[in-house]
């Protein structure tokens, strides 16, 4: 069975505000990878932020690839029904990549849909991933990987199914390397499907206590999890079980 790496989601996000430094450092301290989200300004500044919409996190009712890096850098981020909110700055992507490749932590860059918005944006990205080892892209948009592939050709493109019906059509993107889903998806019927694929295949929404994880499955070469400690022990007890 190929080796199981554990993703931090969203940094640890059941630790620290997702998508932060806070949540990046916490996942660094349990040795893991990390998944993060990318997004890109108006102006072509990447940034690492989960949502389309800035409402949700920072209060403001605008769509990213709206508006210019300067309109959004000092914008505080949290959850604003906390009693005790901590104020977070959106992380710059170029620092993030930078940090993790001194640290050697390997990186799932999820591109968001700001991305097929901006006629540069792949671009912008690929020169800043340039020479990055450990890392693999991933979205639930096929075409945008398809054109991340044209400019990284080495690099692993994963898409992100929702659906089902959606591994009908892996055989016609040659450019698709692995897939991730949820494991809902896993659990059903269509397990037996994903298995016959020759992809690998990474996992999100674990928590550790899945039935799944006592027996993973040898396309299984990364999970993706809120609790990366948790599952981390959880893969260490099933080997040596």
């Amino acid at each position: 069975m190929s080796e199981v790496k554990v993703y931090a989601h969203r940094g640890a996000s059941g630790y620290a505000l997702e998508n932060t430094w806070s949540a990046f450092y916490k996942a660094c301290e349990f040795g893991v990878g990390i998944e993060l989200d990318v997004q890109i300004t108006k102006d072509g500044v990447v940034v690492v932020y989960h949502d389309d919409n800035l409402r949700r996190l920072t209060g403001v009712d605008a769509g990213i690839e709206t508006l210019d890096y300067e309109e959004i850098k000092d914008l505080p981020v949290g959850r604003r029904w906390l009693r005790k909110f901590q104020h977070h700055q959106m992380p710059l992507a170029y620092e993030v990549f930078q940090w993790a490749k001194k640290k050697n932590i390997p990186l799932n860059i999820e591109l968001k849909s700001s991305f097929a918005k901006n006629a540069k944006g792949p671009q912008i990205l690929a020169a800043m991933l340039e020479g990055m080892k450990e890392i693999h892209l991933s979205s639930f948009n096929a075409e945008l990987l398809k054109e991340m592939k044209k400019l990284m050709p080495s690099t692993e493109m994963a898409w992100i199914i929702k659906k089902n019906v959606q591994l009908s059509r892996i055989k016609e993107l040659e450019w698709v390397d692995s897939i991730h889903l949820h494991k809902r998806l896993l659990a059903k019927s269509v397990k037996a499907d994903v298995l016959k694929l020759d992809k690998n295949v990474r996992l999100y929404g674990v928590l550790g206590s899945e039935p799944l994880m006592k027996r993973l499955d040898p396309q299984l070469v990364g999970i993706i999890t809120n609790y990366p400690d948790r599952v981390k022990r959880k893969i260490a007890s099933s080997l040596i079980g």
